[in-house]
């Protein structure tokens, strides 16, 4: 039996019981990672059912399937991310039994730790002691083994159990919207803002992974299983309470519960006047860090106690802000602009509420609902002055990257900010989607794809992030991948107007029209408002040959440029679909003039290549700062 074995970007080693991906130690209950071991040593043999529970449970063991079997298949495939309908891994034989379909290779094992090399020393001392001796010296030998293996067995148990805490995997946290103390008091805010406080704070601590708002805004105003959701969140621990506030008062209840067996770690309640409760958050937040026995340096005490503004109307108005921006659409992002300026008004030193306006205003102007000339010099401001009022805010430096390379076309300077976000806090999954955005700019598609899976496996339930990977995935060349990242991130959000349009460009670039056009016509049904779907619809349209709905799209959009700000890189993508190469250059030009923050994807969007060997085209790409099409690509 090799010492490991790889498939795709995983590796299992059977010796170790573990399983990686990349740098990564994936958490696998004993159950599951027996049964995977099983099915990758038979590679791609059909293993019964009735020979599982043989292996893993013995012969005269009862087992209920939909609770032992199937459990464990759905916990493998959440782990490998593999898709029962379009199987990369583990194929369900109905009926029968699973197979195992990845190919497989011989991978070197990892280094053993100090536990493992004692018992291979004690195994090496038993090995060589002599078979032959005189009774008295065989006899005094063993016992010298034996006292020989004892020690080094409890040496090896002394450093896993006081080994520095740094060397021990972060745990991870969800920290669940607050849920009304009584259906007559819902409000929404609040519990969506506490909530977000509190993974502000906590996410400051990096022995500490705790999943962002994004990820469990879904569970906003649900009467949903804590346990369930943290399994759906892929979390060691889960925070989950209720909220009330009644005139100045605010009563919490709140409790920490283990996601493996659901033991209650921690548990407690407040009752408070409202401008007390950032004491209450502070208490919890470190409570919490004691409860997961996460050991604190000093600065990391400090920052528990770290209050971003002392103004509880200004905070109040932020909570607002951060429930419109998670709602990611026009309407949403305009509100939470309108709630982050107003607690700017109240509290002009609010770093955090600076960082959230410049972030609430990147997308309007990303996906062409204002002009760059409009939005641009206002996310500068509000980046730049949150960097200003605390500098070791890693969400301010995120968006003063977007600003510096997106709108500005900095790349340098844009980097060095994304970086320094990654230095401060390397477990927040939007530094590590942003970074990998500017990487993609500049070809660098093979580190991108790297903070792209970071992102994800720091971020796993949210379908932009989701997307996010899939983009990635086509600009590797891996559209299989790419089209099971886009469903998932459909079946989290069937709205999502790019993960559509992903699909639809996979089935383009195969020449299957009809199933493209399909998927672009899903994107603008459920995104009206999205000139990017629209643009990918006029694109697939006159590709399949049907020029005049494409044309009538494309005048439509230019129409509604007289009234309404349109983005001329959507406009050039469609003119590149009916082949009009100098007018979508005419486009790319203008777009450039205007400042459109689109630009910044010319290099690496695939539907502009017929437009690569024109000299106006390679003028733009210099203009912009990029590299060549295709020079950096790794």
């Amino acid at each position: 039996m090799p010492a490991a074995f790889q498939f795709s970007d995983f590796v299992l080693d059977p010796r170790r019981f573990e399983l990686r991906r990349g740098e990564r130690v994936l958490k696998l209950e004993r159950i599951p990672m027996e049964l995977l071991i099983l099915l990758v040593e038979r590679k791609g043999e059909l293993v019964s059912r009735d020979e599982i529970v043989e292996k893993l449970w013995g012969k005269d063991v009862y087992l209920e399937t939909g609770s032992g079997i199937n459990t464990a298949i759905n916990k493998l495939r959440i782990a490998l991310r593999d898709d029962a309908e379009r199987p990369r891994y583990i194929q369900t034989v109905v009926g029968k039994g699973y197979r195992f379909v990845a190919a497989i290779s011989q991978a070197p094992a990892a280094d053993t730790d100090v536990g493992q090399e004692a018992q291979s020393a004690a195994a090496d001392a038993i090995a060589s002691a002599p078979v032959q001796r005189a009774p008295f010296v065989q006899h005094r030998e063993r016992r010298t083994i034996i006292a020989t293996v004892l020690v080094l067995v409890v040496l090896a148990g002394g450093y896993y159990v006081f080994r520095p805490r740094a060397a021990r995997s972060p745990q991870t946290l969800a920290v669940l919207p607050f849920k009304p103390l009584s259906s007559d008091a819902s409000d929404e805010y609040l519990q969506l803002g506490m909530a977000d406080a509190l993974i502000t704070k906590l996410s400051r601590l990096h022995g500490l992974i705790v999943r962002p708002t994004s990820a469990i805004r879904k569970y906003t105003g649900g009467d949903g299983d804590a346990l369930a959701a943290g399994q759906a969140l892929r979390v060691d621990a889960v925070l989950d309470g209720n909220i009330q506030r009644i005139g100045d008062r605010l009563r919490v209840s709140i409790r920490l519960v283990r996601v493996a067996d659901g033991t209650s770690l921690w548990s407690d309640s407040y009752d408070a006047r409202f401008d007390d409760v950032f004491q209450v958050q502070d208490t919890v937040s470190e409570r919490v860090a004691d409860a997961l026995v996460v050991q604190l340096s000093s600065p990391e005490k400090a920052s528990l106690r770290k209050r971003d503004t002392a103004n509880p109307q200004a905070y109040e108005l932020y909570m607002r802000g951060i429930y419109f921006w998670n709602k990611r659409n026009e309407d949403g992002l305009r509100k939470a602009v309108s709630y982050f300026e107003q607690a700017i008004a109240m509290d002009d030193n609010y770093a955090l509420a600076h960082a959230g306006l410049a972030s609430a205003l990147a997308p309007i102007g990303y996906l062409g609902y204002a002009p760059s000339f409009e939005i641009r010099p206002r996310i500068r401001a509000a980046a730049t002055r949150a960097v200003t009022l605390d500098p070791s805010l890693p969400e301010g430096h995120v968006a003063l990257g977007n600003v510096l390379s997106f709108y500005e076309w900095n790349w340098s300077e844009g980097e060095r900010e994304f970086q320094r976000a990654l230095a401060l806090n390397p477990n927040l999954p939007w530094v590590h989607h942003f970074y990998a955005l500017q990487l993609e700019c500049w070809g660098r598609y093979q580190d991108a794809l790297k903070h792209r899976y970071r992102a994800e496996e720091l971020d796993p339930i949210t379908p932009i992030v989701l997307n996010g990977l899939g983009q990635g995935f086509i600009l590797v060349g891996d559209n299989d991948r790419a089209l099971v990242q886009f469903r998932k991130a459909l079946e989290l959000d069937n709205s999502l107007d790019q993960a559509h349009v992903g699909i639809g460009q996979i089935f383009a670039e195969r020449g299957d029209y009809q199933r493209a056009i399909s998927e672009y016509r899903l994107a603008v049904q459920y995104a009206p408002g999205s000139r990017l779907a629209k643009a990918a619809l006029g694109y697939g349209l006159a590709r399949a040959g049907n020029t005049s709905e494409s044309k009538r799209i494309l005048n439509d959009l230019i129409r509604q440029s007289q009234t309404q700000y349109v983005s001329p890189f959507q406009l050039a993508i469609i003119c590149a679909g009916l082949g009009d190469n100098d007018a979508a250059l005419d486009w790319l030009e203008k777009a450039y003039d205007t400042g459109d923050p689109a630009l910044s994807a010319l290099t690496r969007e695939r539907r502009f290549q017929p437009l690569h060997s024109y000299p106006r085209f390679k003028h733009l790409v210099e203009r912009l700062g990029l590299a060549a099409v295709g020079s950096q690509a790794s």
